[in-house]
């Protein structure tokens, strides 16, 4: 299994922004049939949780191997919309992490 775990840091006052683009971006991959992935936003104002460095949202999809996830990848690349999409999620970014993770049985 390999997980693939997007961050991104938005620029300045664009948080919101960042986390509707990448939130059209996972309904785009749905409409293409490939998986959405799953959103995540840091948890704040909670006693003892500080935000503070990381990213404004993260993204993360599992893939059954890398030839899978390239696949999807490939696939997703060659779609117009959902170059659009990235082309404009990468206006808003002041930093923008891919990471690869094989699980570990």
């Amino acid at each position: 299994m390999i997980l693939v775990h997007q961050r991104y840091f938005a620029r300045p006052g664009l948080r919101d922004r960042v986390l509707d683009t990448r939130i059209e971006a996972s309904r785009r991959l749905a409409e293409l049939g490939v998986p959405r992935g799953r959103i995540w936003v840091p948890v704040g104002g909670e006693p003892g949780i500080d935000p503070a460095g990381l990213p404004d949202v993260i993204w993360e999809c599992t893939y059954p191997d890398l030839a899978e996830r390239e696949r999807t990848r490939a696939f997703q690349e060659g779609d117009q919309g959902f170059a659009a999409i990235r082309a404009r999620q990468g206006s808003q970014l002041a930093r923008w992490v891919r990471e690869h993770y094989r699980l570990v049985e």
